[in-house]
């Protein structure tokens, strides 16, 4: 079944495939633990696709073509995303495909995703979290968009790498980080990052939330503008990520085995 699985999504013009292992997953949220999502929950396939080093590097309007780009992924992965489920539930095995992007909860003025593709991607051994919490893979870099499954299918796991890629002394994202947003041992302001990278004029005031902690109706307000003015945006700032020693992977795979033919 995993065959059939990574061969529809190479189909589908991913790039990486994996398996992560939903046992043990443990997450400040209860609500975001894969087995409270789907019963009997056995395994996340998560697969990735990159977004190449030019979108990033063009003289004008660069982070507004990133961000087109990335909206369009989340819509061709969260489509996969579904034809997999739909695949895995008519073999007999219920599964749930994840949002990309959205949906996105609220919880104390802070925005979590139902499950976390990133940690089911250093799970699944596709890669290590970088002290700017971006996923680094060996192969693509930190600049790769994930999507993922929920299923009760006993595909075969991956294991986590045995070394995290993020080098040890770098420090660049810290350094570079105009709002200094990340603390150099892989913790974020998610208020300082998102209120600096995202442009969105709704979004912005999404933020109040810091100040209004206890409200669970003010959360789920924010989870309905987010979930709908906000499916659309643009990015302001992606310094942790062009600055990442780890940016430049993949571009130059490509580039090598071009001048190998």
């Amino acid at each position: 079944m995993l065959k059939k699985i990574e061969s529809y999504l190479y189909e589908q013009h991913m790039d990486v495939v994996g398996v992560a292992d939903a046992a043990g997953w443990q997450s400040p949220l209860e609500e975001c633990r894969p087995t409270e999502i789907l019963k009997d929950c056995r395994r996340i396939i998560v697969f990735g696709k990159e977004i190449s080093r030019p979108i990033y590097e063009t003289r004008k309007h660069a982070l507004d073509l990133y961000a087109n780009v990335a909206q369009n992924y989340y819509q061709s992965m969260d489509a996969a995303a579904v034809e997999v489920a739909s695949m895995l539930t008519r073999a007999g095995h219920p599964s749930v495909p994840l949002g990309a992007y959205l949906p996105l909860l609220m919880r104390e003025g802070k925005y979590w995703g139902i499950v976390s593709l990133k940690h089911a991607a250093v799970r699944a051994g596709l890669g290590t979290m970088g002290k700017n919490t971006l996923l680094i893979n060996e192969e693509f870099g930190n600049r790769l968009r994930l999507g993922g499954v929920l299923t009760t299918a006993p595909l075969p796991a991956g294991n986590p790498l045995p070394k995290s890629l993020c080098i040890q002394d770098c420090q660049t994202c810290v350094e570079v980080c105009p709002v200094q947003a990340l603390n150099g041992q892989g913790g974020i302001s998610q208020y300082k990052c998102l209120r600096k990278s995202t442009a969105h004029p709704l979004l912005a005031t999404s933020f109040l939330s810091q100040w209004f902690r206890s409200s669970k109706l003010l959360n789920k307000n924010f989870e309905l503008v987010t979930g709908t003015l906000g499916a659309r945006y643009s990015y302001s700032c992606c310094e942790c990520l062009i600055n990442c020693p780890h940016f430049q992977k993949g571009e130059r795979r490509k580039e090598q085995e071009e001048g190998e033919n």
